[in-house]
């Protein structure tokens, strides 16, 4: 009977040594399972963020010359509310993140874009565009996100390029290639310890000589500026040289010619534009400045028989005027109308004394 029991006993001791052990294998086991998926979790987010990181990358690229003042935002808005802190729905909607890219990443965090205003010559030199990208845990999550654990599977995943607000320095944003005080900005509240970042950049400077559309830079050439289409501009065109089109050229508001001329004077070109100094217009016709639009063209004499230059038949019937008699119009140098002018016969008369043939005077009208 008492060997019965003794052996009933150890039976029973085994059970309790096997039901332990099967005790601390399954806590063993669970432990690890939730550390296995902590680390998945962690490994996630910050692929995550490091997706959102490109993101924003592609973004300052494409809004660069907006974002230094290159240009202005076109009618229909840039596609942000607020550019300097883009939104994960407006990425997408602009086409850097995928359509069905999650708000929030494994580990729930909160995630906030700030772009900073640049900082230096950006429309003459170019200069460099930065953002910051963070997530940040929430309330519920700050003991979970002290963990140093969790913050290098998280610095790890983000390949190099993440910061940390660590426990031991929660004053600063701190990485490999990132270090920033905490908060990043002054508008910004402190970041909690735990949050993770990494930081975009985009360097403007070698794009910054390059004329763009709608560009509110002035734009100086030291060459030749050749256009086969229109040039159209609400602002001034100044060239110092010639300015040439092939075309007409127009102007919605005032045309102003700064160059001076004097009327009769021997002009360069047909088609040429002055003004007098005493703010009359004039163009370039037949050789001559004369006033643009005037109805007077001038007016000549011509003989039945005598050449056009010679005066000395008029000498000999004006005795009193000879140095300044001519039968030329002084406007055109010959007996006749400037182009576009007709002319009309004021007289016709001869000197019954003489056989000096018939006079008659003209007047150049449009």
């Amino acid at each position: 009977m008492s060997d019965a029991k003794r052996e009933g006993g150890f039976a029973l001791l085994e059970l309790i040594i096997a039901m332990a052990l099967a005790s601390l294998l399954a806590l063993w086991g669970g432990s690890f399972w939730m550390q296995q998926a902590e680390d998945a979790a962690a490994q996630s987010t910050g692929t995550w963020l490091l997706t959102l990181k490109k993101a924003v990358d592609q973004m300052l690229v494409r809004q660069a010359d907006l974002l230094v003042g290159i240009v202005q935002a076109e009618p229909g808005g840039s596609g942000y509310r607020d550019i300097w802190h883009p939104t994960i729905a407006e990425l997408i909607a602009a086409g850097h993140l995928s359509t069905g890219f999650p708000s929030r990443p494994a580990l729930g965090y909160e995630a906030r874009v700030r772009v900073f205003p640049p900082q230096g010559a950006c429309l003459t030199r170019g200069c460099k565009i930065e953002a910051l990208v963070w997530a940040q845990p929430g309330a519920g999550q700050l003991r979970q996100a002290n963990d140093t654990n969790r913050l290098g599977k998280l610095l790890t995943a983000l390949e190099g390029q993440g910061a940390s607000v660590h426990p031991f320095l929660p004053q600063r944003i701190k990485g490999s290639v990132v270090d920033r005080p905490n908060p990043p900005s002054a508008e910004l509240a402190p970041l909690p310890i735990g949050t993770i970042a990494a930081l975009s950049f985009y360097d403007s400077t070698q794009y910054a000589h390059f004329v763009r559309q709608q560009d509110l830079r002035d734009t100086v050439l030291k060459g030749k500026l050749e256009v086969a289409q229109e040039i159209s501009t609400p602002a001034d065109v100044v060239a110092g040289a010639s300015l040439r089109a092939g075309s007409r050229i127009s102007a919605g508001e005032y045309l102003q010619v700064g160059a001076l001329a004097v009327e009769g004077n021997v002009c360069e070109a047909p088609g040429l534009i002055a003004r007098g100094a005493d703010g009359n217009l004039l163009s370039c016709h037949q050789g001559r400045w004369q006033l643009s639009g005037a109805s007077f063209g001038g007016v000549f004499l011509t003989h039945s028989w005598r050449s056009c230059h010679g005066n000395r038949h008029l000498a000999e019937f004006l005795p009193w005027n000879l140095g300044g008699v001519s039968l030329v119009n002084p406007k055109t140098g010959e007996c006749n109308c400037p182009a576009g002018f007709s002319p009309m016969l004021l007289a016709a008369w001869g000197f019954q004394d003489h056989q000096s043939g018939e006079y008659r005077s003209f007047m150049c009208l449009r």
